[in-house]
């Protein structure tokens, strides 16, 4: 027999316990309490509604940015086009 996977014996004070609920821990929460919750509650959604719209704004700013960059390279490319037709359009004298 194999006796390998046996756990070896726990000591009773290591076991498992349910914490003990008193009946007056059990009480309602008063006005003050559900007042500092609801404002605890109110001030983690704004937090959370600022740090959407900061990431918003800086997705845009990062997009607006890359547009235009591609549009001054594009007017550069342009550009560049423009002057290189404008030289062989003109014959030496």
């Amino acid at each position: 027999m194999n006796t390998s996977l046996t756990r070896a014996p726990q000591h009773p004070a290591s076991a498992f316990s349910v914490p003990v609920v008193e009946p007056s821990a059990e009480r309602r929460l008063g006005p003050l309490d559900r007042l500092s919750l609801r404002l605890g509650v109110w001030l983690l959604v704004r937090a959370a509604a600022r740090a959407d719209e900061a990431a918003r704004r800086a997705a845009r700013s990062a997009e607006t940015a890359h547009l235009a960059r591609r549009n001054a390279l594009e007017r550069q490319q342009r550009e560049a086009d423009w002057q290189r037709l404008a030289v062989h359009a003109h014959r030496p004298f």
